[in-house]
């Protein structure tokens, strides 16, 4: 068990494997950055450096971008160097909604970035990326969905889907068959990781809070090879 007060520790880097889709390909999932002012810097160059490290090929970022209008920049400059490494495409939030998806969509494209909740978007020709479970499906033979919520996408036809964070709160007193309490109590998708039928849903344990305030829940990045 441990308490994290404020944003200083380095991110956690969580590792999954979805196998059975077999495109080789790596994902970078990043969500709920709720970036401010100047970033932080150590949380942009956090992303940055890992992003670097592990070579993905893909760079996905989950909503709640922002926090403030003056997190516009720092996402700006956030998505034009995670360019540089990997082709980024993002969606939006509740937070970002507060300060305006459109302001937010324009930082994400002005860096380069792609904004999800446009239209799918093809990793490969047989491999669809959607921003939104409303979207049309594509012709393809593999689906992934990147959201913010997780909501009832599991056993749809989205062979995989990366989700923001936990919205059962970030204080975890114990795990009980991969979900994590007490916030399972009052949410159903509290928890990393849920699997039926060959669909897999992944839930990101975020990057940072409004609230910096954690119990037994790291700040995280997930890299998801599939």
């Amino acid at each position: 068990m441990s308490i994290e007060v404020g944003s200083r520790k380095p991110l956690l880097v969580r590792r999954e494997s979805v196998a059975h889709i077999g495109v080789r390909k790596r994902i970078l999932f990043a969500s709920d950055l709720h970036l401010r002012k100047h970033g932080p810097p150590h949380i942009v160059d956090g992303l940055v450096e890992i992003a670097s490290r592990e070579y993905p090929d893909l760079v996905l970022l989950g909503g709640d971008l922002v926090d403030w209008t003056s997190g516009l920049e720092p996402l700006q400059s956030l998505v034009r160097r995670l360019s540089r490494v990997a082709p980024v495409g993002a969606v939006a939030g509740n937070h970002d909604r507060w300060i305006g998806v459109a302001r937010v969509r324009a930082a994400v494209l002005a860096g380069g970035g792609r904004w999800l909740q446009d239209a799918p978007w093809f990793l490969t020709s047989d491999f669809a990326v959607y921003g939104s479970s409303e979207q049309p499906v594509q012709a393809a033979s593999h689906h992934l969905l990147c959201t913010h919520h997780p909501g009832a996408t599991l056993g749809r036809h989205f062979d995989l889907t990366l989700s923001g964070h936990l919205h059962g709160g970030q204080f975890v007193f114990y795990q009980r068959h991969g979900r994590l309490y007490p916030g399972a109590f009052l949410y159903r998708w509290n928890g990393l990781r849920f699997d039926d039928e060959g669909k897999t849903l992944l839930i990101s344990r975020g990057v940072q809070d409004t609230l910096p305030l954690r119990w037994n829940c790291p700040r995280e990045v997930l890299i998801v090879d599939i």
